[in-house]
């Protein structure tokens, strides 16, 4: 549903996550730009109505023109640090970001984040934990979803997403053919694409913003039957788990339930497996 207050959306990282959202928000009539590392990307991306644009932090923001990427009422940041990224390196492309968004007319924020941010308690977590300050990786992305947050001039919303699944990221590959994987009897924490998009929509349709919320599937299942599933029969392919419970958590969006009133499409994550 159009939400009138937020007619215009830029969208930074259009790729698993961020292109099919473009498209869905393009049908809801929201007119939508959309970001790519790669040129070669720009006439997919416009075949499908998005306003397409190269931008770049490396971590110098390098954009064909920012200033019109940036002309939209709603600014969605979808730019995971990946796995070998330097601590500083995520947080000064974020900084040099919110520089060019303090230039612009930008006033609203989502900012993508992860669950990662959390510690292994061997329980559940959910908005109202600590992150876990003794994490390199977590306090990296904790530190970037800072940046906007104390950014006056922004109502941000940050919405951290647990283990992505769906749409060409089966989980079955991840495992496929391997054996004797440790801990499989740890909980996993995941969420399908749909919900993913579902999340964002509400955030948008509802203007809940100055909110964290984790976006995490209400189904968890070890991880030895979840993905010994998934490689099964998405594979053929049998695995073996070592039947061993390290350090977990078992993340809780309770945010999106109680405040956000949305209600996830995927509840089972075992009937998903079989149906997907």
């Amino acid at each position: 549903m159009l939400n009138n207050a937020t007619k215009s959306i830029s969208i930074i990282g259009c790729g698993w996550l961020g292109f099919p959202l473009a498209k869905f928000l393009l049908a809801q009539g929201y007119t939508v730009k959309g970001s790519t590392t790669q040129p070669e990307k720009i006439i997919s991306l416009r075949a499908n109505g998005i306003e397409a644009y190269v931008l770049q932090l490396n971590p110098a923001l390098n954009c064909d023109n920012i200033a019109a990427f940036l002309d939209s009422d709603l600014l969605i940041v979808n730019i995971p640090p990946g796995r070998n990224a330097l601590v500083d390196d995520y947080v000064l492309k974020i900084n040099n970001l919110n520089d060019a968004v303090k230039a612009s007319r930008i006033k609203k924020i989502i900012f993508i984040s992860s669950t990662s941010v959390y510690p292994e308690l061997n329980n559940w977590v959910d908005e109202t934990t600590e992150v876990d300050k003794n994490s390199v990786k977590a306090m990296r992305m904790f530190n970037a979803e800072q940046v906007f947050k104390n950014n006056p001039h922004l109502q941000t919303t940050v919405i951290r997403m647990a283990g992505l699944i769906g749409l060409g990221r089966h989980p079955g590959r991840f495992f496929a053919g391997k054996q004797h994987i440790a801990d499989g009897l740890v909980p996993v924490n995941l969420i399908c694409l749909e919900d993913c998009i579902g999340v964002i929509a509400a955030v948008i349709e509802r203007d809940f913003w100055h909110k964290t919320i984790n976006g995490v599937a209400p189904s968890h299942p070890t991880k030895q039957d979840f993905y010994g599933l998934a490689a099964m029969l998405g594979y053929g392919s049998s695995v073996s788990f070592i039947p061993e419970k390290g350090k977990y958590k078992m993340v809780r969006s309770v945010v999106a339930d109680a405040e956000l009133g949305y209600r996830f499409e995927i509840t089972d994550l075992m009937e998903w497996v079989v149906s997907s």
